[in-house]
């Protein structure tokens, strides 16, 4: 009797593990499907070759879809829009196949906007990748556009994208507002087609959270001047977009901004790294104050093996130009190095590096190990002003 409620005991306790591994089983099964990836082919539910514009469509897909994590699949084929926001959400994947092409409807222009109802770094979303997406901007009737408009954004990717005369005439093809962990990379820039009063403007600007800043004003977004920061642009072409061997439109520029906000009492734009691009034909705009890739209050920025040069373009006045606009807050950690200049010609200068307070110098400037090849017989390389630039190994080369 004593041996058999024994056994008894002994199977009770075996069936007690039984059920709880079963629980334990089945809470990782639920936990795994509410986190896991949908995944939505875009034709299937709406988007459209044969419709006049994909703006709601694809707004609808969006928004279909807002828990976990999701995966929008572009198949190929060229969808048009029309004018209008499409307003993004965390945790979405756009997968486009190839020869998968957004174009605009004329002079149509669409922003991307990554909203934020909250102050603060992290009041935006998040975790948002484009993947081998094609933007082509119609020049009819006028200039069309995509922006990427972000607010607050973080962790955002775009990956071996193009956008091909894709640039708000006014305005950017990004604009990272008080942004932070932002990534392009392999992607390819062509011509930028700009209204000639702002034909200074950057395919990707880095600005403040700010709404003067903003290309697109989300309705009830909060925003605080905090800077942009981790932006991260490698491995990108900027090129010209030409016509018998002349040029139709300009490489756009590159990378930059102009402005501060509140004297810097939020902080400046920092932790910029621009490497391994390859950037032709720029605008030979012969302003002293802006250059082809300008940097107005700017810390710890690494400009690093990048090639740049013209082929049927002219020199501009300034090619680099790092200025520091604020009386008080000291810029500092500046790097450029491994970089190839052929045939830029600059009618002033390679590099401008400037303070508008003589008392108040950026901090940690280094130039090296440049190249600059020209046929010219004198160029300035650095014009530094009243900042102290280490410089080494810099060549001119004929």
């Amino acid at each position: 009797m004593e041996g058999r409620i024994k056994h008894i005991g002994i199977l009770g306790i075996l069936l007690s593990l039984v059920c709880l591994s079963l629980l334990i089983i089945g809470g990782y099964t639920n936990r795994s499907s509410v986190s896991a990836t949908t995944r939505v082919n875009a034709q299937k539910v709406g988007l459209s070759e044969s419709v006049s514009s994909n703006t709601k469509i694809l707004q609808k897909i969006i928004d279909t879809h807002t828990k976990g994590e999701t995966t929008i699949v572009i198949p190929k084929g060229t969808y048009y829009f029309d004018s209008g926001a499409i307003m993004l959400h965390s945790n979405l994947t756009f997968k486009f196949e190839k020869g998968a092409i957004f174009k605009t409807r004329d002079n149509a222009m669409i922003f991307f906007a990554y909203p934020s109802k909250q102050k603060g770094y992290d009041g935006g979303i998040s975790n948002v990748t484009w993947e081998n997406a094609t933007f082509v901007g119609s020049n009819h009737n006028g200039q069309g556009s995509f922006t990427q408009s972000m607010n607050h954004a973080r962790d955002i990717k775009f990956q071996d994208c193009t956008f091909y005369n894709a640039e708000n005439p006014n305005g950017h093809v990004f604009d990272l507002d008080g942004s932070h962990n932002i990534s392009i990379n392999d992607c390819a820039f062509y011509g930028f087609n700009a209204n000639p009063v702002n034909d200074y403007k950057e395919a990707i600007q880095i600005d403040y959270s700010n709404p003067e800043a903003m290309s697109y004003q989300v309705s009830g977004d909060k925003y605080d001047d905090l800077p942009s920061y981790n932006i991260y642009v490698s491995n990108n072409q900027f090129l010209p977009i030409t016509s018998h061997n002349r040029i139709k439109y300009y490489a756009p520029n590159p990378i930059g901004q102009h402005a501060t906000y509140d004297n810097g009492k939020a902080g400046i734009i920092h932790n910029i790294y621009f490497t391994d691009n390859k950037f032709v034909d720029s605008k030979p705009r012969k302003t002293d104050n802006t250059g082809t890739i300008n940097f107005n209050a700017v810390s710890n920025l690494y400009i690093e093996n990048n090639h740049f040069s013209n082929v049927l373009a002219s020199g501009v006045s300034n090619y680099i130009r790092i200025y520091n606009p604020l009386t008080t807050y000291r810029m500092k950690n500046i790097r450029i190095s491994g970089n190839r200049f052929t045939n830029v010609n600059p009618t002033h200068q390679y590099i401008l590096i400037r303070s508008i307070a003589t008392n108040n110098p950026i901090k940690d400037i280094q130039v090296f190990n440049n190249i600059v090849a020209t046929q010219l017989r004198y160029t300035v390389f650095i014009n530094k002003l009243n900042n102290d630039v280490e410089q080494r190994a810099n060549k001119l080369i004929k």
